[in-house]
């Protein structure tokens, strides 16, 4: 019987999985040996003049409250320290350590490490500060979907090896809620999740990031790049409604403990400038570009009586109106969780909903600023033509086009190609797992979109990557064309 590439590969990535499988989480960082700090560090958030840095200390042997040096510097082995200071930690937040350094100069790489109570040194970090005033350029990588039961972070790994990015965005699903084979709801069993059970508790989900970030190459994409992120569902549990979640059945306990449990665990887990519960915020990247973060669970998690049926709820919205209304950056740059675009034949249907999608694109229009949409969630690639005139609109010309999408694929959790969709959506794979590179200029936006086949997640050795294709869209003429070569200078 003829096997197929694509069951050979299956069937050799099952078997070294098998070979493969190592007890829960065990931490396997490029850091080894260093005391104190095993979970490494990371950054995020970068304003021109500060960004957040975070580590953990190990908790063995510890109590109460102790004392954390940071430094920051700007060569890596630290003979300019640029600003420093002491923080404290202990069990109250499970000996994690976020503080936002600030004083520093815009558009800059920094280095930065902690050293504990013990006086040992932490892994040195790599961050970057936002740029002020005219940029010519920015390049972010984006990702979404790591599912750590379902294969290895391939795609972390090779991220984490790039030099040109600014940053890197995480579109939400950065930990699953799921349990193990035999613990409960299970969706992945390639590798031991930490605990096994579907997390529940505070200690739970402390438990599941402190898994997910003993991956070596997730630790080494964080020491190496500051992230921004904005969650989605699996932060907290698959798929909530007011007053619960489609993966929260009763005999799981009270929803809001379970919310207040994963947030709790959040807060001391990223490095990200949370306000409480509100995690949609904006990051400015000079004349070039305006991140805005939006929170698509809001509604439903920490409903408000007037939210109606807003994709984004009555006070965020109005929010996300101001900000899509005062931009005056080059690009907008729309973070959020799942497809925007009408992705249906008939040009109309699909994404956000035709009513709150025109409010974005109408709010947007007239501040001269273009709009990038990127979306996570969905578990394919996607680059999609947003239309704002639905009948005038031709593949790969300008009429009728509003704004361009790019959706991220996944870092592990698997996807289809997808069927049935209109012809605004140019490029759909489901079939590989990576992330994408966007570029800007002020002249244009390119994606770059970079994978390898879903059986090769499953490797113990990080697969060989390669460019997928991409697209480009040029200022104040938005409308998707196919890029003859990647991005690159």
């Amino acid at each position: 019987m003829e096997t197929s590439r694509r069951g050979f590969l299956l069937g050799t990535a099952a078997a070294t999985a098998s070979a493969a499988m190592v007890s829960a989480c065990s931490p396997t960082i490029p850091n080894r040996g260093v005391p104190g700090f095993s979970h490494a560090v990371a950054s995020g958030d970068p304003h021109p003049d500060s960004v957040v840095l975070w580590t953990r200390l190990d908790p063995s042997g510890r109590s109460g409250t102790v004392p954390v040096l940071w430094q920051v510097a700007e060569d890596e082995s630290f003979g300019t320290v640029v600003t420093q200071g002491t923080t404290s930690t202990g069990a109250v937040r499970d000996w994690t350590v976020n503080v936002v350094a600030g004083g520093l100069s815009s558009g800059r790489t920094y280095w930065y490490r902690f050293v504990d109570d013990a006086g040992n040194t932490s892994p040195s970090g790599r961050t970057r500060t936002a740029p002020s005033g005219g940029v010519d350029r920015l390049r972010f990588g984006v990702a979404s979907c790591s599912n750590f039961a379902f294969g290895n972070f391939h795609a972390y790994g090779h991220m984490a090896e790039r030099s040109d990015l600014d940053a890197w965005i995480h579109l939400g699903d950065y930990i699953y809620e799921y349990a193990n084979p035999g613990a409960g709801e299970t969706y992945g069993e390639y590798r031991l999740n930490d605990p096994v059970n579907e997390i529940r508790s505070l200690s739970d989900y402390r438990r599941r990031y402190a898994c997910y970030r003993a991956d070596a190459d997730l630790q080494e994409l964080h020491r190496l790049h500051p992230v921004i992120h904005v969650w989605d569902d699996h932060e907290f549990a698959d798929d909530p409604f007011v007053g619960g979640a489609s993966n929260h059945q009763p005999e799981d306990g009270d929803w809001d403990l379970r919310v207040a449990a994963a947030l709790q665990a959040y807060s001391e887990w990223m490095p990200t400038r949370l306000d409480g519960n509100r995690i949609y915020r904006t990051l400015r990247y000079g004349d070039l570009a305006t991140i805005v973060g939006v929170d698509r669970q809001r509604r439903f998690i920490w409903p408000e009586p007037d939210d109606g049926d807003l994709y984004l709820g009555r006070a965020q919205f109005d929010w996300l109106d101001d900000q899509l209304g005062a931009a005056t950056s080059d690009w907008t740059v729309l973070a959020q969780q799942t497809t925007f675009a009408a992705t249906a034949p008939n040009r109309r249907s699909g994404g956000w909903g035709e009513r709150d999608r025109g409010r974005v694109l109408a709010r947007q229009a007239p501040s001269g600023s273009d709009l990038v949409v990127l979306t996570g969630d969905i578990h394919r690639f996607h680059a999609i033509d947003v239309l704002d005139d639905p009948e005038s609109y031709i593949p790969g010309e300008s009429a009728g086009v509003g704004a361009v999408e790019f959706a991220a694929g996944s870092i592990s959790s698997g996807g289809s190609n997808g069927s049935g969709f209109g012809p605004q959506v140019r490029w759909s794979a489901g079939d590989h797992r990576g992330y994408l590179v966007v570029d800007l200029t002020p002249e244009r936006v390119q994606s770059d979109f970079y994978g390898f086949p879903d059986p090769e997640k499953l490797l113990a050795r990080r697969p060989a990557e390669r460019w997928l294709g991409g697209f480009t869209s040029r200022r104040g003429a938005p409308g998707l064309q196919l890029a003859r070569r990647q991005a690159t200078g």
